[in-house]
């Protein structure tokens, strides 16, 4: 018997993006580990995805974690929903679903499964307890914005993230956190230095580092 309702949940994922990504991995992590490899949904007990959702709830698990379901190992990077490849990701979805962003894909899929979702309502999205920049305010020529590091924990003056299945400590007074989004800002000495910013000639995917050797961006920009 659940003990919270669907109003809870949705005033949740309407309040931060955050809340949307954290859904779809309660979701996944509720899925059987044949019925994540398979994308399919075979156990008819109303947790995890249902029938209906079952491929397209198991792509944006993979998408939020970084899993690659058909082996259960981290292989990329995770990250949200907002991220700018999202959109090309679920490109087919959002055109059948007549929607605009993965974001909105991810609320639509995880509102269907509202029954699921009561640990949103104990759990608070991770932040340095920095603000979102103001729209006019110029990103600095020698910072950049790393998407897709999972923050872990913070301890004294560093925040611990995990990035491509590493453990990396970031110094707060170097880094800004979004904490709508999850994006990073540092130097780019700093995100050079830690190993989340790609070399001249290395691999690509979405203008970061490619976990897997194949650089997907110039593939996509060659066809």
């Amino acid at each position: 018997m659940t003990t919270h309702n669907k109003s809870q949940i949705q005033e949740l994922l309407d309040s931060n993006p955050t809340f949307i990504d954290q859904a779809i991995r309660l979701l996944g992590e509720n899925q059987t580990a044949d019925e994540l490899a398979m994308k399919t949904t075979n156990q008819h007990n109303d947790i995890g995805f249902s029938a209906a959702h079952a491929r397209t709830g198991t792509r944006l698990f993979e998408f939020v974690t970084g899993i690659a379901t058909r082996t259960g190992k981290q292989t990329w990077a995770p990250k949200p929903l907002s991220h700018p490849t999202a959109a090309r990701v679920f490109r087919r979805q959002l055109q059948n679903h007549g929607l605009e962003t993965a974001e909105q894909l991810g609320h639509k899929v995880a509102l269907v499964h509202w029954r699921q979702l009561g640990a949103l309502l104990s759990w608070t999205p991770v932040t340095t307890g920095a603000t979102k920049p103001k729209a006019k305010q110029k990103q600095r020529r020698d910072s950049v914005v790393v998407r897709g590091a999972e923050v872990q924990t913070m301890k004294g003056k560093a925040v611990r993230v995990l990035w491509d299945s590493k453990r990396v400590w970031l110094p707060k007074s170097q880094i800004r956190v979004n904490s709508e989004t999850g994006d990073i800002t540092m130097p780019k000495w700093l995100a050079r230095n830690k190993g989340m910013l790609a070399k001249p000639g290395d691999p690509t995917v979405g203008g970061e580092r490619s976990d897997d050797g194949f650089d997907w961006d110039g593939w996509n920009g060659g066809r």
